[in-house]
């Protein structure tokens, strides 16, 4: 069976810990940590779960080190595949470790993509075209492990990891990020992006999610309005795709 290992970047995380916890422990073989400076608990409570091998710690706010020191260390677990979530994001809960085994068993996709939800509350996302259209979009990713990976060396915002070849496959595996169901905690998240970033304050602003349409979650990954849901979002991506096949048409000839 494949060695699945999870890669987790935090700063005080306390509010999510716990059920992050309770998702990842059923998925993961192992996990690492990488701690920039948690001061409510969130080191403590992720160093003594038994699915937690190791957590590092820095000190500054900056990604793209993190993201690769971390990497650093999880390929000395020696992972045959990898996944980089943060802590405010956990997976459907119908999902099993099964469901997972099922992916890494392909001979052929080194790469899968989940789709994920921005929650205005605990059990209702976001549902404007414009935050639809960011799920449709798959944009975290499971990984199978190959030495040409890397993250990019950006203060902010360093995207998914880089550098893994070969055919990537689109899930409808769903992660629910609930970073945005708390002002307080996007108070903070702001703050820190805004000393380094100050001219992007519409972004900032974004994350507040005001006046979006609620829709509730349904849990059932089987359930009509579900599946209803998955051929939607693959059709908003069908909008996205077209035109970029376009453009690269025209280029060509």
């Amino acid at each position: 069976m494949a060695k699945f290992v999870i890669m987790l970047r935090v700063k005080d995380g306390i509010f999510f810990a716990e059920e992050w916890l309770r998702c990842f422990e059923k998925l993961a073989d192992e996990i690492v940590v990488l701690d920039n400076g948690s001061t409510d608990g969130t080191f403590e409570m992720l160093k003594k779960h038994p699915k937690v091998v190791e957590v590092i710690q820095t000190e500054g706010y900056n990604e793209g080190r993190d993201k690769n020191m971390l990497y650093e260390r999880v390929r000395l677990r020696k992972p045959d595949w990898c996944l980089w979530v943060d802590i405010d994001e956990t997976f459907e809960p119908q999902l099993t470790r099964a469901h997972f085994d099922k992916l890494m068993a392909s001979r052929f996709v080194n790469k899968f993509a989940f789709r994920r939800f921005h929650f205005i509350d605990r059990t209702h996302f976001a549902g404007s075209l414009y935050r639809l259209n960011y799920s449709a979009g798959h944009d975290r990713l499971m990984w199978r492990e190959n030495p040409s990976g890397y993250f990019q060396n950006l203060i902010i915002d360093s995207p998914n990891v880089k550098g893994i070849k070969g055919l990537k496959s689109n899930t409808n595996f769903r992660l629910k990020h609930l970073g945005y169901i708390s002002k307080e905690l996007v108070d903070k998240k702001a703050e820190i992006y805004r000393a380094i970033i100050p001219e992007k304050e519409d972004i900032f602003q974004s994350m507040y999610l005001d006046g979006e349409r609620p829709i509730k979650f349904n849990d059932n990954r089987k359930s009509l309005n579900t599946i209803m849901l998955n051929q939607f979002l693959n059709f908003l991506q069908l909008t996205h795709i077209v035109p970029k096949v376009i453009r690269r048409v025209k280029r060509v000839f």
